[in-house]
C-alpha cells in the first residue's frame, strides 16, 4: 500500500521526515506554494490538487495521512472520492476556525507569527530544537501563502458531513495540542463510524515530530489492520 502524507498550513513535506524514513512506499506531497509556486485559495482546491497528484503518480487506493490543514484536505478528499484504502487524521478537526488576531499577525509580522505557531505546536516540555525547526520551516513559505492557508482553514467546515465517511479511519492527536485540542479529535471519532482514536501523551500539535516513535507505532498498527 502507498502512504501519502499531506502537510499542514504554511508547512512543507519535511514535517514528515521521520515518517518517510520509517515507512516504505511513503510519499510526502508538496502542496502548491510550499515552498515553490503559489498557494491555493480553499481546502477544496487543495483536495483536487491531491486527487490529481494521486492520478498522475498512479497511486491506487492510497492511505491518506493529513496533519492539521492536511487533515482537512484528507477529509475533503474522503468526502469527494472513495478511492482510498484508509484515512489518518492527525491534529485536525471537522472545522478549523482561526482567531482574527492571529490572521492580523500573519499580515503584519510574519516572522513573529511563525515563532508563535511554532511555540503553539508543541507540549510544554518539548525540545527547543524542534520548536526552532518548525519556525524555520514556516519561514520557507511565502507569507501570502501561509495567510491563504489559514484563511482556507477558517472557511473549512465539514462538521455536518464527516459522519458519512465510510473508509477505515485512524485519528491521532497530542494530549497537549493547543491548536486543535483533543475535543476536535474526539468529535471526529464520535462521528466517523468504526474509527480509532489515539491520544499521545506529552505531545502537542506537531505530534509526529515531538513523539515520532509512538506516532509511527500507532500508524503501523493501523496499517496492519487494513
Amino acid at each position: 500500500m502507498t502512504l501519502l502524507f499531506i502537510h499542514g498550513a504554511g508547512g512543507t513535506p519535511t514535517v514528515w521526515h521521520l515518517q518517510s524514513l520509517h515507512f516504505k512506499d511513503a510519499t510526502a506531497v508538496e502542496l502548491p506554494g510550499h515552498p515553490t509556486g503559489s498557494g491555493l485559495a480553499s481546502i477544496e482546491q487543495y483536495a483536487n490538487f491531491v486527487k490529481d497528484y494521486v492520478t498522475e503518480n498512479k497511486l491506487p487506493e492510497p492511505v491518506l495521512v493529513g496533519h492539521s490543514m492536511g487533515g482537512a484536505i484528507a477529509i475533503e478528499y474522503a468526502l469527494r472520492y472513495s478511492t482510498i484504502l484508509g484515512l489518518v487524521l492527525v491534529g485536525t478537526g471537522a472545522r478549523l476556525r482561526v482567531r482574527p488576531e492571529f490572521l492580523s499577525e500573519l499580515k503584519e509580522n510574519y516572522q513573529e507569527a511563525s515563532k508563535m505557531v511554532a511555540s503553539w505546536s508543541v507540549s510544554p516540555g518539548c525540545d527547543p530544537v524542534i520548536v526552532e525547526r518548525i519556525a524555520k520551516d514556516l519561514l520557507k513559505v511565502k507569507p501570502e501563502v501561509t495567510l491563504g492557508d489559514f484563511m482556507a482553514c477558517n472557511n473549512f467546515d465539514r462538521m455536518k458531513d464527516v459522519d458519512t465517511i465510510t473508509m477505515r479511519t485512524l485519528i491521532i492527536c497530542g494530549a497537549d495540542d493547543k491548536m486543535t485540542p483533543v475535543r476536535y479529535s474526539q468529535y471526529l471519532h464520535e462521528k466517523i463510524k468504526g474509527s480509532k482514536l489515539v491520544v499521545i501523551p506529552n505531545a502537542g500539535h506537531a505530534v509526529m515530530l515531538e513523539r515520532h516513535r509512538p506516532f509511527n507505532q500507532a500508524l503501523e498498527d493501523f496499517l496492519d489492520s487494513l
